[in-house]
This record gives structure tokens, sequence and C-alpha cells, in this order.
């Protein structure tokens, strides 16, 4: 049976999303954004609240408010920029650290269990198309911060 692509691409954000939460909740984690920011700054290493929000298409506002509530948890640092004092630069904490590796150790092995239950002989199909999917979602970013996603496809 072949399903809608809108209703299958729709379906597995769902799925996954409530999984990365429920993983991000056992890790002490109560919020995705929150989850992004750690990870994010797990893999960016230091960044400005602009270059963070960039990196995850979220206004300096909203962000600050996240940020904020990480500092206030212990697991981000805020210090002022070195050549200019008005740049807000943030690291992960060791706590925060801390809290990074267990959370990618976690969603490690969802991911793990995850391509587990996809039969062997389909399981490098499966990465691949993954693979597609997520260039083709990166360019369709990519387009909507350019003119608000109206490219035409390649």
């Amino acid at each position: 049976m072949t399903q809608d692509p809108s209703d299958l691409l729709r379906r597995i954000t769902r799925l996954h999303t409530t999984l990365q939460q429920h993983i991000a909740s056992c890790c002490g984690i109560h919020s995705l954004t929150r989850c992004q920011i750690l990870t994010t700054l797990g893999r960016a290493g230091p960044l400005t609240l602009a270059d963070l929000g960039r990196h995850l298409g979220a206004d300096k506002a909203w962000m600050s408010r996240n940020v904020d509530e990480l500092v206030r948890e212990g697991l981000v640092d805020k210090q002022a920029g070195q050549t200019d004092r008005r740049v807000v630069v943030l690291t992960l904490t060791p706590d925060g650290q801390a809290q990074v590796r267990r959370l990618n150790t976690e969603l490690g092995q969802q991911s793990a269990r995850l391509l587990d239950r996809v039969p062997q002989v389909e399981q490098a199909n499966v990465l691949r198309a993954l693979e597609l999917l997520a260039d083709a979602l990166e360019a369709e970013c990519a387009c909507a911060a350019v003119d608000g996603g109206a490219c035409a496809a390649p």
C-alpha cells in the first residue's frame, strides 16, 4: 500500500519527536528546545547567542529565555565576548557536558533499537533513503531561509 508522502513525513516527524522527547525527559531535560540547545553547543562548541539562534532557526528573544533557564540549571555558561562585550558567548558547563553525553548515549541507543526493527536486508536502503531525505530537508530549509520556502525543486 502506497502512502501519501505528506502524511508519511508528518507521521515520521511526530513519532520521532515523541521518542526524542521521551529520551530527553529520561535524561532530565523537559523541553526539546533545551535538548537542541545543549546538543548544538555540544557539537559546535562555544557559540554566540545569535549564532545559536541561526543554527536552530530561532529568534534571539526566544533563544535567550531558554538559554537563561539552562544557565539557572547550571548547564550553560554565559560570558561577554572578548572583543565585543555586548556579544554573549555560550558554553556548556561540566554538568552540561555530562548531560549532553548522557543524552547522546541514550539517543544513539534509541537509534540503534529503531534500526534493529528494520529487516537486516533493508537497513542499508533505509539509511540511504534517510541520507537523501536529510539532504532534501537541508535544501528546503536553506530555501526557506532565503525566500520563505518558495524555491523550485531541482
